[in-house]
């Protein structure tokens, strides 16, 4: 399967749920992606197709998040504070959301007494992201 059809396969089975809201596509971007909104949550989901670099980006992530149960309610409260301050738009110059996380991981590997390591090595698990 291509990534577009992926892509629309995705779009076709978001819009079908009332889990999300404000779906769009966009499939001019650099890499292209479906964009929706949790209702719940309000926190705005990216899906993409064939973004080896995205995988590796959410695994490394999600390893450090496993680590340390502090690191994801951090994370989302500092992209909300670049939220309140529209520090968060990425296609308007600002951050992008992932940078957000990396920046607040950078901050708990560099304390006296570091909270997550700085480097994990093969301990990243991703098999699942290219299956």
């Amino acid at each position: 399967m291509h990534q577009p059809d992926v892509l629309l396969l995705v779009q076709k089975s978001l819009s079908v749920s009332h889990l999300y809201s404000n779906l769009e596509v966009d499939f001019h971007a650099r890499v292209p992606v479906v964009i929706c909104k949790d209702k719940d949550s309000g926190l705005v989901c990216k899906v993409s197709a064939g973004n080896d670099n995205a995988c590796l980006t959410t695994s490394f992530l999600f390893e450090l998040s496993s680590r340390e149960p502090l690191l994801l309610p951090l994370v989302l409260g500092f992209r909300h504070w670049a939220w309140i301050c529209h520090v968060d738009r990425a296609e308007e110059g600002g951050l992008p959301s992932y940078v957000l996380a990396l920046m607040v991981i950078y901050f708990l590997q560099q304390r006296k007494r570091p909270v997550l390591p700085a480097y994990l090595g093969h301990e990243v698990h991703t098999q699942s992201c290219f299956n």
